[in-house]
């Protein structure tokens, strides 16, 4: 009966295992990183991320479509004339439809207060300049809507590049 030992002759801690060249034992139908593994990886990695921020922008354009329904119907709420409370109702009716789809994807209820806060400050900023009446360089009334909702994005992608691990990966209670 052979005897398993390492390079120096005392017995290893457990069964002998099939070595590769570089020293490290590799399972059976496992792609090593020069193969792809590590690339494929990246790619899934970056479709979730992706597509996490895709079903987050529809689930908003049903919220905003809702409100424009809303308005047709029973018109403008009270106050609406104001810049902050037109932009603010809108980031609400966006807002709610996403936390409810983040919900359904097994994220927290703090997940998605954080996604709504990354994702009303940065709209509202530009807003909130354009009321104030601070003369800021293209941006008006009229550019507006533009401006803050590429705002809006940003900040949501900001945040999701902040917590990638958790947009970009399937962890354990998260629905694919």
């Amino acid at each position: 009966m052979e005897r398993n030992t390492d390079i120096h002759g005392t017995e290893p801690n457990g069964p002998a295992t099939p070595k590769t060249i570089g020293g490290a034992a590799e399972p059976a139908g496992a792609v090593p990183p020069e193969k792809g593994g590590r690339v494929r990886g990246r790619l899934v990695s970056g479709w979730r991320f992706t597509r996490h921020l895709l079903e987050m922008v529809v689930a908003m354009m049903a919220g905003m479509g809702v409100f424009g329904l809303a308005l047709a119907v029973l018109g403008e709420p009270p106050g609406y004339a104001n810049l902050l409370v037109r932009y603010g109702v809108m980031g609400a009716f966006m807002a709610a439809p996403m936390v409810a789809w983040m919900r359904y994807r097994g994220h927290s209820w703090s997940d998605g207060g954080e996604m709504t806060a990354a994702m009303l400050v940065p709209m509202l900023a530009p807003v909130a300049l354009v009321e104030l009446g601070v003369a800021v360089p293209g941006l008006s009334e009229g550019t507006l809507m533009m401006l803050s909702h590429v705002a809006m994005i940003a900040g949501m992608v900001a945040l999701m590049v902040y917590r990638f691990e958790r947009y970009a990966h399937r962890p354990g209670g998260h629905r694919a």
